[in-house]
């Protein structure tokens, strides 16, 4: 006997207008299907708009969200989402899956917003890599940032402590 199974994921971040995105996650396998939208606004990085919709499920599982969906509104992409979607979305009255797709999408808009950031902050700051410097360094791509730079950008809610170059800032 062949097995056959097949699965996909896939994750789109676009900005619709200056300080707004639209993340749009699509997840499809042979016996599931789901898409989730998200509109989302800065400075808050809050959402505005949640959409859920299950697409296909063979196996019934997931049951109907969307009250749960409209709980969505106004959930701050950064600390604590984790714990606010998986209350919301997952568990048993719920869908733990569909919960880690709007995760997915959550963490998508941060690499979004991060990524082109820190690629600027490499190009405008960045100097090569002398180990015999001193002072507090931060590597990037085989590049120091300066302590300047770090603290612009550590002084982000969303960035702080994120990681190890934005820890203890």
């Amino acid at each position: 006997m062949i097995v056959d199974f097949q699965m996909n994921n896939l994750t789109t971040v676009e900005m619709i207008e200056q300080g707004s995105w639209r993340v749009i996650s699509r997840s499809e396998d042979d016996l599931f299907s789901a898409e989730v939208v998200l509109d989302v606004k800065s400075p808050a990085l809050d959402i505005r708009q949640a959409k859920v919709e299950v697409k296909r499920d063979v196996l019934g599982l997931v049951q109907d969200l969307s009250t749960a969906t409209d709980k969505l509104i106004g959930v701050r992409v950064g600390p604590g989402m984790t714990k606010i979607v998986r209350a919301v979305l997952g568990g048993e009255n719920g869908s733990n899956r569909l919960a880690e797709l709007v995760l997915d999408s959550m963490e998508m808009l941060i690499n979004a917003i991060t990524v082109p950031e820190l690629r600027k902050a490499n190009e405008m700051a960045g100097v090569p890599f002398k180990s015999e410097s001193d002072g507090p360094k931060v590597y990037l791509n085989d590049r120091v940032i300066g302590e300047e730079m770090v603290r612009l950008m550590a002084g982000n809610p969303r960035m702080k402590d994120s990681c190890a170059a934005f820890g203890d800032l």
